[in-house]
């Protein structure tokens, strides 16, 4: 086919004009058409300045609560693990048959023992009548004296040992030290037991703490009383104060311990690991919108306005992401005037309309 043929002549006319007029419009114009975009200068306002921190929930005190007698059988069990216990509640009850034979011996001791303190006292008494009429002698008064003062005395020892005896039946009856949860039970029916065998383990007043492990550069910043936020790994996260600062680093990770008080009944339990924030002050911190920002191989820009309505692309660095805004903490004059929308649509050196804020 040849290109004289009279049939191709218009198309290819029709392709080389439209290819010269496309030619001709860019050359004249130079730029990309002109783009709308609103603008606004960065907010500046004070946040909450934040250490981050990662460290174990423990309880705040756990008390091990053991027997205090030796040889006697477990009777009754009366908490399990889990269970929310009052201060004074029974745990455990032993068999205390034999204690309870030893107290009322210790009873009779003490009846026998006061039967023979009023009897010298009376002979004590009827010693002193005698006396003054010469009927005995001042030594034999003197016996009589000694007799009611050892009978005074045997009262007492009988007395103690009625107190020891009941207070070592009391020991059969193990109480909850405090109001608590039972976290851990080694109390078994039917065993026997000795002096300090553990029997139960109670977290005090069911309280937990996050101990917070603070790194060395930023250790120096939390003190007594800040707010902290602590999120476990399975997304449950409540809100807690710092209680105490230790007062020195662990040599061996350059890190301080915080702790930090939690909610009673709240999702954190004991043994868990929790990575979370404490609050150390306020900060002045530069913000721009979401949109305003965009990300290529790894670095943030935004578009700033210049003269001659054109934006010129600029590179900065961000830190806190904050509901629809984003911190600006490097790159950036507070003065600038940064596009704010239409940004994923511009390219450096491009000029634009500027248009009110949505």
């Amino acid at each position: 086919m040849k290109l004289s043929d009279p049939r191709l002549a218009c198309p290819l006319l029709a392709v080389i004009l439209i290819a010269a007029g496309c030619s001709g419009d860019t050359e004249g114009e130079g730029i990309r058409p002109t783009l709308t975009a609103a603008v606004a200068r960065p907010e500046v306002r004070d946040l909450p300045r934040h250490v981050m921190a990662s460290g174990p929930i423990e309880p705040w005190q756990e008390a091990i609560v053991g027997a205090e007698l030796s040889g006697l059988r477990i009777e009754r069990v009366h908490a399990e693990v889990g269970q929310v216990v009052r201060r004074g509640a029974l745990l455990v009850e032993l068999d205390a048959g034999t204690l309870k034979a030893q107290v009322l011996e210790a009873e009779a001791s003490v009846a026998e023992a006061r039967a023979l303190q009023v009897e010298a006292a009376a002979s004590a008494a009827r010693g002193e009548a005698l006396a003054q009429s010469g009927a005995i002698s001042r030594r034999d008064l003197d016996q009589l004296k000694a007799a009611a003062g050892s009978a005074d005395a045997r009262v007492q020892r009988a007395e103690a040992q009625l107190a020891i005896g009941r207070e070592r039946l009391s020991y059969a009856r193990v109480l909850a030290p405090d109001d608590g949860v039972i976290a851990r039970r080694t109390a078994v029916p039917g065993s026997m037991v000795t002096n300090g065998m553990e029997l139960y383990r109670l977290v005090r007043q069911g309280r937990v703490e996050w101990r917070a492990e603070v790194p060395e550069g930023a250790f120096p910043q939390v003190a007594i009383g800040q707010l902290a936020s602590v999120e476990s790994r399975a997304g449950d996260r409540v809100e807690g104060r710092v209680r105490i600062v230790s007062p020195g680093l662990d040599p061996a990770t350059r890190s301080g311990i915080a702790y930090v008080d939690l909610p009673v009944g709240g999702p954190l339990r004991a043994g868990m690991y929790a990575n979370g924030w404490i609050e150390v002050g306020m900060t002045q911190a530069m913000l721009v919108p979401l949109s305003a920002v965009t990300s290529r191989d790894g670095s943030h820009y935004v578009f700033v306005l210049t003269d001659g309505d054109q934006v010129r692309e600029t590179k900065v660095q961000v830190g806190a992401t904050l509901e629809r805004s984003v911190e600006v903490t490097a790159g950036l004059s507070k003065d600038a005037l940064v596009v704010t929308s239409g940004a994923g649509f511009l390219r450096d050196g491009d000029r634009v309309t500027v248009v009110a804020p949505q």
